[in-house]
């Protein structure tokens, strides 16, 4: 079975989990760790700032993609980290 990658975003330590885990706990300071889809290219947490922007930037893509889930996007939008184009009708 393959794995996913988990980061711990405060630490920058990354992990390895069978795919059908739905939670990662780190074991350093024990905050929730975030899945990341194995296509995405993850800079190094020894870079800060662009370790912080990476991450905002994940954390607004996934926020509208939530949104255009539930439908509440009233234009299209292209996600670039997340590599979709989401199209409003």
């Amino acid at each position: 079975m393959s794995q996913r990658a988990w980061v711990c975003v405060p630490c920058g330590k990354s992990y390895r989990r069978r795919q059908d885990v739905q939670s990662v706990q780190c074991p350093t300071c024990r905050e929730a760790c975030e899945y990341v889809h194995w296509k995405i290219r993850i800079p190094s947490p020894k870079q800060r700032k662009v370790w912080e922007e990476f991450w905002e930037q994940y954390w607004a893509e996934k926020a509208l993609l939530n949104a255009y889930r539930r439908g509440e996007l009233r234009e299209s939008i292209q996600l670039k980290l997340l590599n979709m184009e989401l199209h409003v009708g």
